[in-house]
């Protein structure tokens, strides 16, 4: 049986992926009720001497994502998340917010309330369908499923090409479905615009990026032999299965693979790592570990399939790293700063950096490049100019 994508997919193979991602979904659900993280969150910013608009975000969790950030936390998700909720405070909308895949709070969805939903997942589309009159806004931080299938499954193929070992999505679909842009009436997208379709109302921001305060440019152990991975979660879909194959060919490199459960996830995958990869864990933007090994590091890697885009790398060049990413996944237009995989296939992923390492540029050239990126994503990717142009955005389209 083939897909619309043109894929050819296997009964047995299908059938184990199914039961693969339900019992991960399964074991998520458990984890979840254990530690009672989820809670549908009503009425925040009600004013009862009024008749105010009212809005459902379904995206992160709200006591689980003020519970981190407390903490040290990983991702900008969970500070953008409140950035939208104050946002929404200054619209002076009544706000409830869930968990966008928290089956829970799905129960708890009311029926012809909502003016606005905003958000992805399960709960995004429930609530539209019990919300019909409700002006429901996408908010897309992946490319589109079609989009996101596609790729990973041609990745997939290209490992099972080179290792005849199986693997299953990792990524693609576990937050957006097939024609979930199609269900919604506008989109705010992170990534690429021309994903969607030319009727739909889309509007593009950009993420925040994280900055460690502590941090200081200092070129003095740089080396360009010296790679970084800020990321590990979709091992194949973000192309670490293609970096470990070729840093094993050249041991007088070094990849930093900064991620939890990354010596656990090429594992998975069937890969034992070299010595020359060093798999560090999970690695705060905040401590001063990240220092120390973006302080070694000229580039960042990221051969991905599908991003919209990664705030990884929007870190990274917050910290003078340059990006040396995959072309269509949201950074199309930051050629000044990037370089860019033509191909995702080993020959031309190692091509490239060999370049990269063996390249005669001067140091001081080199230095400038690093020195621009990091002025610019200062410039571009603080948390307020994520909250203004999410800010503009919502009055664009509601």
């Amino acid at each position: 049986m083939k897909s619309e994508d043109g894929f050819k997919e296997k009964k047995g193979t299908s059938c184990s992926m199914n039961i693969k991602a339900q019992m991960k979904s399964l074991l998520r659900k458990l984890h979840l009720e254990k530690i009672g993280e989820e809670q549908f969150i009503s009425d925040i910013n009600k004013d009862c001497s009024k008749d105010q608009k009212k809005i459902l975000i379904s995206y992160l969790d709200y006591q689980r994502t003020v519970r981190e950030l407390r903490q040290n936390f990983g991702h900008t998700n969970r500070q953008e998340m409140m950035q939208m909720i104050k946002v929404c405070i200054e619209n002076d909308w009544c706000i409830d917010v869930c968990g966008c895949n928290d089956s829970y709070a799905k129960e708890q969805i009311p029926a012809d309330y909502y003016d606005y939903i905003l958000g992805f997942g399960e709960n995004f589309k429930y609530a539209k369908e019990k919300n019909p009159k409700a002006f429901a806004i996408l908010y897309m931080t992946e490319n589109p499923y079609h989009i996101s299938y596609q790729r990973e499954m041609e990745r997939i193929h290209y490992f099972k090409e080179r290792t005849g070992r199986d693997f299953h999505l990792e990524r693609t679909g576990v937050y957006y479905q097939k024609d979930d842009e199609k269900k919604a009436d506008a989109v705010i997208c992170l990534g690429d615009e021309k994903y969607f379709p030319a009727d739909k109302k889309v509007v593009r921001i950009w993420p925040s990026a994280l900055k460690n305060p502590t941090f200081t440019l200092d070129f003095s152990r740089k080396e360009k032999k010296n790679f970084l991975v800020y990321g590990v979660d979709g091992f194949i879909h973000k192309g670490n299965d293609i970096l470990l194959e070729i840093f094993a060919k050249h041991p007088d490199w070094n990849l930093y693979l900064c991620g939890g459960r990354g010596a656990e996830k090429a594992k998975e995958a069937g890969y034992q790592l070299p010595p020359n990869v060093h798999a560090v864990g999970f690695v705060d933007t905040l401590s001063e570990q990240f220092n120390e090994i973006a302080g070694k590091c000229y580039y960042l890697l990221l051969p991905s399939c599908s991003e919209a885009p990664s705030t990884a790398v929007l870190t990274g060049m917050r910290h003078g790293l340059l990006p040396v990413v995959s072309k269509g996944i949201g950074l199309d237009g930051l050629g000044e700063y990037c370089r860019y995989f033509e191909d995702y296939h080993l020959e031309a992923v190692e091509e490239l950096l060999q370049k990269l390492v063996s390249d005669d540029v001067i140091q001081e050239k080199l230095q400038a490049q690093s020195r621009d990126a990091m002025e610019y994503a200062d410039v571009h990717y603080e948390l307020t100019d994520y909250t203004e142009g999410l800010r503009e955005a919502l009055q664009k389209l509601t």
